[in-house]
């Protein structure tokens, strides 16, 4: 017979599921921040919690966790798998450069290691402290609601998505509830249990849970009864969002590309105003690695240039003839570190003293102020669009592939789960064409001839082994800007044509016009993506091949062709893009000023009456279900209460008058006439214990013998503790 505490096969089955608990935590945190060698996180934590397990001296666990820790550093960002003089070499120079940033507090100079250890000492802690929950209070519950809050904040509000894992953790955190409950309920009642006997009374815990879940899983569902308030909530905010994962999101821009999909509602939250003379595509960056999901960049590659204000900024677009240069007048609603620029942008100039860093991987302008990230309110862009030869390319042909520089390779990559059916379909769309320049528009016209219907609604996610770019093309041919261009720049890698993924904002609405210039309002609902294909011998061109957008390359037409070639050439005919009743509403609204946010939720009030009347009830019942029973949950909130309290008699005299409230409450009344004495006496034989005699001979020396400086609270306090632990039973 021993304490269940020290079994050490039950002990293990605690930490087993703490393991899949934190890996619940590290999954979302990795898809998120697209964090790879998840794997090796996973060994640090089943290494720190099977030391905590066997008790390991902390002299001796530290070193070999920092250990792991060096060699992980070494492993990922050298490539070396021992601690070679080059590995050794690097970390101590990378040390050098954090410490620099750190004392100087240039926050921004820090680098990915640095960040990796800080990664890795938050799960250091983490494991700790659960360590703690479990083998010294035998009690998880703060972790686990915890858990269950973190995975349904970041499936409502982010790309993740947490449907299976909801359910992996309810079934997790039932099996340690039920665990840990034996656990406590063995040491209050000072019962020792066998292995064969613990064993026996986890069995029926671990068949009403799998059952339990089972008919969960398997009964039909009925839809929800409540609206979903996100969009009624990030109506309000001016940030930009995404809705891939299956669930519906608020349009704008966003960083995460990886997990694309999924339904969006519309969004008129204003981003920037732009006065220029025409319309301008906005372009932020691109992106080169198709997963079959969605797009990602490569890492540590291409070359940064630093510019300053006014500075010729070299950019993959060369500018157009300097008698069309115009200017753009950019002012920010929106908090962006970068510049939104359009094609053919030869500097920029701002009132504050700022540093411009074009980065040739993403094409993206950052900007910097005296090394920190700066986030611009006002600033002007000099450009002249690029206008391209229709000569140069018509002679543009696939023996010019060929000779394109290995550069060119990540604009051609593609994975090699894509089905067949996509290349085939690349070869059938431009049997015809001989030029890459042909082939390309072929593609571009594509989706406005073959019934392809642009919409935001409706629009689903690939299954585990779909393909995003299949899905669309052969399966629902319904879908907005990315499906349309992700689809475009697959299909051109089809044919070995280096093409790439471009994120930034279309034209938006005329608000104004002043002179020869517009005032373009842009909002969230303007987030866009389209594509960049490379011509060889020409350059880079933009092209549009979503249904109802208008954006193109200007084409300079110095060869002679029929009157109807042109027109085709210069502008496809396309069909406007059918806008979902929201949008029109929306947009309808903002025309007209439209209603004040008070407004707004008055008519949510008068729709939702009886939800919110219902809603009412059912948080009152709630409020009385909790009243009824507080002398259950109470407890766990008095005592840490009380132990942020100071250790002086006040305290003491205040706790020990709460034990006597808590006692009543669970049921143990002291009787009319009854002496503090006497009632102690009878707390202690009902549960075992001499802690209230303890605690009331301090009271009566505190209050009736005039001894308040001899009594210490702190050495009183795990008696009293006891005692109101007894009460939640």
């Amino acid at each position: 017979m021993t304490s269940i505490r020290k079994n050490s096969w039950f002990m293990a089955g605690l930490y087993i599921l703490v393991f899949f608990l934190l890996a619940e935590w590290l999954t979302p945190v990795m898809t998120l921040t697209a964090t790879a060698y998840k794997p090796l996180f996973l060994i640090f934590i089943a290494m720190a919690l099977g030391m905590s397990l066997l008790r390991v001296s902390w002299w001796i666990s530290g070193p070999l966790k920092l250990l792991y820790v060096l060699w992980f550093i070494v492993y990922v960002y050298t490539g070396e798998v021992f601690f070679t003089g080059e590995a050794i070499a690097f970390v101590w120079q990378d040390l050098k450069i954090n410490l620099a940033a750190l004392f100087s507090q240039n926050w921004a100079n820090t680098t990915d290691v640095f960040r990796t250890l800080l990664f890795f000492t938050l799960l250091w802690m983490a494991v700790y402290l659960i360590h703690y929950w479990v083998s010294f209070r035998l009690s998880i519950f703060l972790f686990y609601l915890l858990t269950v809050v973190f995975i349904a904040v970041l499936d409502t509000f982010s790309p993740y998505t947490g449907n299976t894992a909801i359910i992996r953790i309810m079934v997790i955190g039932l099996l340690l509830a039920g665990l840990l409950h034996l656990a406590r309920w063995t040491e209050r009642h000072r019962i020792e249990l066998s292995s064969e006997k613990i064993a026996a009374a986890i069995i029926p815990l671990f068949i009403m849970i799998a059952g339990s879940t089972a008919v969960a899983l398997y009964l039909p569902k009925s839809g929800p009864v409540w609206p979903d308030p996100v969009p009624y909530i990030t109506s309000f905010s001016s940030g930009a969002g995404s809705g891939p994962g299956g669930t519906v999101g608020r349009i704008g821009y966003g960083v995460n590309d990886s997990q694309l999909g999924g339904s969006f509602i519309g969004d008129s939250s204003p981003v920037f105003k732009a006065e220029v003379a025409s319309g301008q595509y906005w372009k932020v960056e691109s992106k080169d690695i198709y997963t079959t999901k969605g797009w990602e960049l490569t890492e540590n590659i291409g070359d940064s240039f630093l510019y300053e204000n006014g500075d010729f900024i070299a950019t993959d677009f060369t500018p157009g003839d300097p008698e069309m240069q115009e200017t753009a007048l950019l002012s920010m609603d929106q908090d962006f570190p970068f510049v939104l620029y359009p094609y053919g942008t030869e500097s920029v100039v701002m009132d504050e003293n700022l540093d411009y860093e074009y980065n040739t991987a993403d094409q993206r302008i950052e900007t910097y102020q005296q090394g920190d990230v700066f986030e611009p309110e006002v600033y002007e862009i000099t450009f002249s669009e690029p206008t391209f030869s229709l000569t140069a390319l018509r002679e543009t042909s696939a023996e010019d592939l060929a000779e394109l520089p290995a550069e060119f390779d990540r604009y051609r990559q593609l994975p090699a789960e894509l089905p067949q059916r996509v290349r085939d379909l690349a070869e059938e769309i431009t049997a015809s064409s001989t030029t890459i320049y042909d082939k390309a528009r072929d593609i571009e016209r594509y989706f406005s001839n073959a019934g392809f219907e642009y919409s935001q609604q409706d629009i689903p996610v690939p299954a585990e082994d779909q393909d995003y770019v299949d899905q669309f093309l052969f399966d629902t041919k319904k879908g907005y800007c990315d499906n349309f261009s992700t689809s475009m720049v697959v299909l051109l890698r089809s044919l070995d044509i280096p093409a790439r993924w471009v994120k930034g904002f279309n034209e938006g609405e005329i608000v104004e016009t002043k002179d020869d210039t517009d005032i373009y309002q842009i909002t969230n609902n303007n987030a866009h993506s389209w594509v960049e294909a490379y011509m060889p011998g020409v350059g880079w061109m933009l092209f549009e091949p979503t249904i109802g957008f208008t954006g193109s390359s200007a084409v300079e037409f110095d060869v002679e062709v029929d009157t109807a070639e042109e027109d085709e050439a210069a502008m496809p005919d396309r069909p406007e893009p059918p806008l979902p009743e929201e949008l029109e509403d929306e947009a309808a609204a903002d025309q007209n000023a439209g209603p004040s946010i008070w407004s707004r939720f008055q008519s949510f009030l008068d729709e939702n009456s009886s939800k919110i009347g219902w809603g009412a009830i059912a948080l009152g019942v709630l409020a009385a279900i909790f009243y009824k029973f507080r002398h259950k949950w109470l407890p766990r909130v008095l005592i840490p209460y009380y132990r942020l309290r100071s250790g002086d008699t006040a305290t003491f005299e205040k706790a020990y008058l709460r034990l006597l409230k808590q006692l009543e409450l669970y049921g143990i009344k002291r009787s009319e006439g009854q002496t503090l004495r006497a009632y102690a006496s009878y707390i202690d034989t009902f549960f075992g214990t001499k802690d209230m005699t303890r605690l009331t001979n301090a009271y009566e020396q505190s209050i009736y013998g005039g001894r308040k400086d001899s009594i210490e609270w702190r050495e009183l306090q795990e008696s009293w503790e006891n005692l109101i632990k007894q009460t939640t039973g």
